[in-house]
């Protein structure tokens, strides 16, 4: 037995020369595990930890995935558990639920991201996870109860992902500085350079050596800062993909930095001249000038600036006498607010009416509804459930934290497929551009060995895909933004390329379709008296449901004094209670119906009916032209909680292959999106967000209608204003061309660097002009993304 182990063992190491989780070379002693070897007893650990709790498929995702883990002691995190320290790093708490924002820079990979976001299978405190691929983040989801933060510290660690969080504390403005200041002393650089080496330009720097040798040195003296710290970034990157095995950008870019520099110092030193100083210092400032342009791009482009900027989230707030609409970004430490059913709380604020209740699933992950007293402090985020609730803002706030929510509270899946595909072309591409600079070196050294270094330079520098990079979060962010400008406003970037996948439309019929008209509503029963109506007029005020919002635009003409209700609770889609006085379904009454397929709201008293409300549906503006454009590249359904009294009204609009489902429940909506989506449709839900929240978020994209400006909907992918719907097709069909802006700018990319290539191969193009080109391939494709994605045919701009 002994002889069979040994012998395997050496099959193995003979076989292996690499760490199976970290994929280092192999020390003399090797750990093995489920026949796979390992370097130390830490990668060994996590393999087994991973496999244990079923999470092999981390290293299906990239077989260059793993992390060393470190060794760090309990005690390093500790501070965390202290109730005071820990305030500055979580983002909520709410008895043990937790939430927090963790800075992991080790992340790098989409297996990194597999794992961190299934946190949940190796500890059952783990509630949920989310992750921020681009700023090295996972905001976490913990029960106190079952796991200490220190706790989480420690088991991130061990499996590679130490969390750091002086990261946390560091402003945004500190990478900006850093770049700005590499940037000033590689423009300083080229431009001494440029100015010393003056002479050669001219052809006269032989008749004075001894000035071009000191030029010569004064341009080695200067090159140093440039090498060591404005260019350190690209020789980081790039030592950071040769280890993982994992080609990046900045590979060819550090090897054609290296090779202008050490050329350079041999001419310097041999005395032949400057060499390449000047086109080195070129390259390194155009590099960083081409990194500070992308940044400040992506700022300009970014969606959670433009949904701050365009979707005027606003709250009810109360003056002295009146309430007026404010929007959250002016609310102001003292101010009282109103929140009313089933809307968002903006900011932290301090609970004045004698109880809430709230639904705080979007924030903690947790279905369960909260008690809140008068004076406890609420959480931003939360969704006040069931009567009008008073607040007093304790914490101003800024509706980026409303578009965290939206995105964090969101578990589909959204990756970009052209950015995957992308990516995988530029993987491929970077190693055909070495494996031609290896060959091209070949070749030169049998016609001017002298110039390799010249040529191979030209060849990594002009042939870098940095403009292919640029495509996907170019175009698509113009688009998201452009989009914003007209009103519809998208989740993120990946929305796009899920709506370009769907085939199915399913409108919901009440708030989406129809909108209400109180002039086309029918009262019945018993005279109201003025207190009667005043009570009805003050139940329906905050109310969601589009029938109490027409009947209170209908009760608007008739009162005439003020009745202070201030308690009345509103039960989604069934009805709004007061005291004795009820207002909804028959069912919510108590009583039987009575009117068949219409839809009625009754009024009563003490279970005793007083009246009845008779709606009339109105469809919305340019309905029926909307459903002709969508019907010719969508199948189309309805599905309503009313009765089909507008069926006939429905059916002449709709395509005759168009499916009716009235009389559904919330449930019974969420189910028929699943069994679309289990036939093999990818539908997009329209809906207003009342009844249909779980269809919209079940749906493979959501499209939440917004009626007025404080309604917030985290259920939804996007959020479309009412008025706006009638543009729908317009939209829709701006994002399908969104594939056929991509093409051009691959294509335009592919072009640029081939062409480059055939140049640079033949000795023709230097790596000055090289340097020159590559910042304006970058620019030439943003202006290019720019230009396709600025349409004329979308609705003109709304205007809130």
């Amino acid at each position: 037995m002994k002889k069979h182990l040994k012998e395997a063992n050496m099959h193995h190491q003979t076989e292996e020369t690499r760490c199976y989780h970290c994929q280092d070379a192999l020390p003399k002693i090797i750990l093995y595990a489920d026949q796979h070897a390992f370097c130390c007893n830490g990668c060994k650990q996590v393999y087994q930890l991973l496999s244990t709790h079923s999470l092999g498929a981390y290293y299906e995702q990239d077989d260059k995935a793993g992390i060393r883990p470190n060794n760090v002691p309990k005690e390093v995190f500790s501070v965390l558990d202290d109730e005071e320290l820990r305030k500055k790093y979580i983002d909520f708490q709410e008895e043990n639920i937790v939430k927090i924002t963790l800075h992991l820079p080790q992340i790098h990979c989409a297996s990194c991201i597999f794992l961190l976001e299934h946190l949940n299978r190796l500890h059952t405190g783990i509630l949920r996870s989310t992750i921020h691929f681009p700023k090295k983040t996972a905001t976490i989801t913990i029960n106190l109860e079952l796991i200490q933060l220190s706790e989480l510290a420690l088991l991130l660690s061990r499996i590679g992902y130490e969390p750091d969080f002086k990261a946390i504390d560091k402003s945004t403005n500190t990478f900006n500085k850093r770049l700005l200041f590499q940037l000033g002393i590689a423009g300083f650089a080229f431009g001494s350079i440029m100015l010393w080496s003056f002479p050669e330009y001219l052809g006269i720097d032989h008749t004075y050596s001894g000035i071009r040798n000191l030029s010569s040195y004064l341009s080695f003296a200067v090159s140093i800062p440039v090498l060591l710290f404005s260019a350190q970034d690209y020789f980081k990157s790039a030592i950071a993909g040769i280890r993982l095995r994992n080609l990046n950008l900045d590979i060819p870019i550090a090897i054609g930095i290296l090779a202008l520099y050490i050329r350079s110092c041999v001419a310097i030193f041999s005395h032949e001249g400057p060499g390449y100083m000047d086109s080195f210092a070129a390259f390194i400032f155009f590099l960083l000038i081409g990194k500070w342009f992308q940044g400040k791009t992506y700022q300009w482009l970014s969606f959670e600036r433009d949904f701050r900027s365009y979707f005027p989230v606003a709250v009810i707030k109360k003056n002295t006498d009146t309430t007026v609409l404010c929007p959250i970004d002016e609310l102001q430490v003292g101010d009282e607010i109103s929140i009313r059913n089933e809307e968002i709380i903006p900011c932290d604020s301090v609970l004045l009416s004698e109880k809430a209740t709230l639904d705080y699933s979007f924030v903690s992950g947790e279905a369960d509804w909260i008690e809140k007293k008068k004076g406890d402090l609420l959480y931003a985020g939360g969704k006040s459930m069931g009567e009008t609730i008073q607040l007093v803002v304790s914490k101003t706030t800024q509706r980026s934290i409303l578009t965290q929510l939206w995105n964090d509270g969101h578990s589909k899946k959204t990756e970009l497929f052209f950015q995957t595909r992308q990516d995988r072309i530029s993987k491929y591409f970077i190693a055909a551009v070495i494996g031609l600079a290896v060959a091209a070196s070949i070749a030169w050294l049998f016609i001017d060995p002298i110039r390799i270094p010249e040529i191979v330079t030209a060849i990594l520098i002009v042939a870098c895909p940095c403009a292919l990079a640029l495509s996907v979060p170019f175009v698509y962010g113009n688009m998201l933004r452009a989009l914003g400008k007209k009103g519809f406003y998208l989740r993120n970037t990946a929305i796009i390329e899920r709506i370009q996948q769907c085939d199915c439309l399913v409108f919901d019929k009440t708030g989406t379709l129809t909108e209400q008209d109180h002039k086309q509503i029918q009262y019945s029963g018993k005279e109201l008296s003025e207190s009667e109506k005043q009570v009805l007029f003050q139940m329906t005020k905050h109310a969601v449901h589009p029938y109490a919002k027409g009947i209170h635009e209908l009760l608007a003409e008739q009162i005439t004094g003020i009745y202070s209700v201030e308690n009345a609770v509103e039960i989604p889609g069934q009805g709004i209670s007061f005291n004795c006085f009820q207002l909804g379904s028959a069912a919510f009454i108590g009583l039987e119906e009575k009117i068949n397929n219409e839809s009625v709201v009754y009024f009563a008293f003490t279970g005793k009916l007083l009246g009845t409300f008779q709606f009339q549906s109105k469809l919305r503006t340019q309905l029926k032209e909307l459903i002709r454009n969508l019907g010719s590249n969508y199948q189309l359904a309805v599905i309503s909680g009313d009765k089909p009294k507008d069926l006939d009204l429905l059916q002449t609009i709709f395509p005759a292959e168009t499916t009716f489902h009235f009389e559904q429940h919330p449930l019974q909506k969420k189910e028929f999106i699943q069994n679309l989506q289990a036939q093999g449709h990818y539908s997009l839900m329209i809906g207003d967000g009342l009844n249909d929240s779980g269809a919209l978020n079940e749906a493979f994209v959501g499209i939440a209608l917004s009626e007025d400006l404080v309604r917030f909907t985290p259920a939804s992918d996007a959020i479309l204003k009412a008025d706006n719907l009638k543009h729908l097709a317009s939209y829709l069909r701006y994002i399908r061309d969104g594939k056929k802006f991509l093409r051009v700018c691959f294509v335009f990319s592919l072009c640029y660097n081939l062409t480059g290539i055939g140049f640079a191969v033949s000795g023709q193009l230097t790596p000055f002009i090289a340097t020159i080109l590559m910042p304006l391939s970058s620019i030439t494709v943003v202006s290019l993304a720019t230009f396709l994605t600025l349409r004329k045919d979308l609705p003109p701009t709304f205007r809130f």
